[in-house]
């Protein structure tokens, strides 16, 4: 990293005394690009379980298994006749004729790196092992957006929140959530903090006045001084740091999205139906920057968080109804405000568990087969696509990728899957080596 990239992202705007939690990063493409897609026609929120969450406890249970692969779970009926889930998801059961459930996932790494990168990315150039993010990844779908979608408006194109997925080391950067080769100059921006916490304010700014947007009018034509200042360095560093400061500023004096962050502003009751804890405000509030016009927003669970190798009943009684309560209710809500047509809405993790509980009451790493669900944008609702066999084992039938999934998305999105990007040595990627899968479609 060179000194003003790292200047740039933390301390540029700290400068003038306008601190931003997280990283910085701009919401168009480079300066002699040209925009390769239009405008996104639809939205997307995409809810990351980290660690891997069990299918055969949630979303494709096996009833007539064996106990130790049933699990400790019952299944529940749910508004599709015919379809269980597992006992702990009742409001997902009850909303299920507008999901669409892939209970046919599947891909070759069980390494929670590997898998994390493969469902952000749909990319199978890599090694099933631990690593940190590189410069030559594959870019995530925040930074494609960014690249190929330069914003029209202060509204920035991706958003990640509550934090970025990481990994012991020496940069912390888990890989396939970044600009990859494309530059950090596509990253998302970040987010960052707990939104449960009575003063969440990520913005760390109050501007109430014309005063105060004088000031930060002069701060940024301090960091414009600031930047005469870095000549000794190149110039799209220089060009680099220059749309940072510009963006950040762009965003934070946005109404709308300065509105969106405002959670203290939202009606109990709403606050109150999302759960009054850090995944269910977060989810509440990626819902508030989808609505106010971001493109992607990509909610990050906290590393692992869904890693059950031991004691899954008490984990999963604990971490399983908060998520059930506040992805329920997001999806009910976007059906009310009318925006579920418009957006997308993906719930997944890296790959699945075990079909058999293990020695420790737990499940271990499972990428043969497992399930993610997903609503709204044009999907067809009430869908139970794919299906596994009666262990929950392997796939049997509509084999579904990572790859797949992304490629559906961006067609619905409005962006060709088959899209070119270009990575550092100049050489053509398209946006998504998936297929398109039809079925999903409504």
């Amino acid at each position: 990293m060179t000194k003003l990239e790292g200047w740039s992202r933390r301390e540029l705007l700290r400068v003038g005394g306008l601190s931003i939690a997280g990283t910085l990063s701009p919401f168009g493409a480079p300066e002699g690009l040209t925009c390769e897609a239009s405008h996104p026609k639809k939205r997307c929120i995409f809810l990351m379980l980290q660690g891997g969450p069990s299918h055969l406890d949630l979303w494709d249970p096996k009833p007539r298994a064996g106990k130790e692969v049933r699990g400790p779970f019952n299944p529940m009926s749910t508004r599709l006749p015919g379809v269980a889930f597992g006992e702990l998801i009742p409001g997902q059961a009850s909303i299920a004729d507008r999901l669409t459930v892939i209970r046919s996932m599947t891909h070759k790494f069980t390494n929670h790196i590997a898998g994390t990168y493969i469902t952000l990315t749909g990319s199978t150039n890599q090694q099933d092992r631990d690593r940190e993010a590189h410069p030559d990844d594959f870019p995530g779908p925040g930074a494609i957006l960014n690249h190929l979608c330069p914003a029209q408006t202060s509204i920035p194109n991706s958003v990640s929140l509550p934090n970025w997925l990481s990994i012991p080391g020496p940069s912390n950067r888990m890989p396939g959530q970044y600009g990859g080769f494309l530059g950090p100059i596509c990253n998302p921006f970040l987010v960052e903090g707990d939104p449960n916490r009575k003063d969440y304010n990520p913005l760390s700014l109050t501007l109430g006045s014309e005063t105060g947007l004088a000031r930060l009018q002069g701060r940024q034509s301090l960091l414009k001084q600031l930047d005469q200042t870095a000549r000794w360095l190149d110039r799209d560093k220089i060009q680099e740091s220059s749309r940072l400061y510009q963006s950040a500023y762009e965003l934070v004096t946005d109404g709308r999205i300065r509105a969106a962050l405002r959670l203290n502003d939202v009606q109990e009751d709403e606050r109150d139906r999302y759960g009054r804890n850090r995944l269910g405000q977060a989810i509440l509030l990626a819902k508030r920057l989808s609505q106010a016009g971001v493109p992607w927003v990509g909610y990050n669970e906290f590393n692992q968080k869904w890693d059950t190798h031991g004691g899954l009943k008490g984990r999963y009684e604990s971490i399983v109804p908060p998520l059930d309560q506040a992805f329920t209710a997001l999806v009910s809500d976007l059906e009310r405000d009318g925006t579920l047509e418009d957006t997308i809405v993906v719930l997944a993790g890296e790959f699945g568990r075990t079909p058999k509980i293990n020695g420790d009451a737990g499940r271990d790493h499972w990428p043969n087969a497992y399930s993610i669900v997903m609503a709204g944008g044009g999907l067809q609702p009430g869908l139970i696509y794919g299906q596994t066999d009666n262990q929950g084992a392997e796939v049997i039938q509509d084999a579904v990728s990572p790859g797949d999934v992304l490629a559906t998305v961006w067609k619905l999105m409005g962006l060709d899957p088959s899209t070119t990007i270009h990575d550092r040595l100049g050489r053509p990627h398209p946006v998504s080596n998936g297929r398109v899968r039809h079925g999903l479609i409504g």
